[in-house]
């Protein structure tokens, strides 16, 4: 199953024809890992923003977020929830669509912290075989959290190139 509807979950609150304003491509925070540690990279995905010609969403932008697998998941997380130190579960997008989500990491000092909404994807790539300590996440907002977890093909990540070591911030969230 191909993820252009993901890319237009992430869209849905904007509507415009293939825009320059967005520049070439979706730029995503990525929990990823090294040497056995979870990291924060900004990563600009590969293969840039297309016009949609699918009935619905014709003349949109739309992105190839590349393939799912399994079944996805509609998660509620109450105010102030604390999820603790974990790793992702599996490869997997998670897209939150409101409330706000803070990434914190053993070892070091690099945050994100991620609204719900247009700019709400995140990639969450450290699994436990790849990272020891995996990362923390709070939900510190006086409102629910809504996410979506959905799955990657075991060893398949969007193409990509990075852009830096933490997270996207500011004008790099372009959507």
């Amino acid at each position: 199953m191909r993820l252009s509807f993901l890319a237009q979950v992430l869209l849905t609150s904007t509507t415009f024809a293939l825009d320059e304003s967005l520049g070439s491509t979706l730029n995503v925070t990525v929990l990823g890992a090294s040497h056995n540690r979870s990291t924060l990279e900004c990563w600009a995905l590969k293969s840039g923003w297309q016009t949609s010609a699918e009935p619905g969403t014709s003349g949109s932008s739309v992105l190839d977020l590349g393939a799912i697998t399994g079944n996805a998941t509609f998660t509620t997380l109450p105010a102030g929830f604390d999820g603790g130190r974990h790793n992702a579960p599996a490869l997997q997008w998670v897209v939150f669509l409101s409330g706000l989500a803070h990434i914190t990491l053993p070892n070091s000092t690099t945050e994100a912290r991620v609204e719900g909404g247009k700019n709400g994807a995140i990639l969450a790539l450290d699994t436990a075989d790849v990272s020891a300590l995996g990362h923390y996440t709070t939900y510190p907002s006086q409102e629910r959290t809504v996410a979506l977890e959905i799955p990657l093909p075991k060893g398949e990540v969007p193409g990509h190139r990075v852009l830096h070591t933490g997270p996207c911030q500011g004008d790099e969230l372009l959507v």
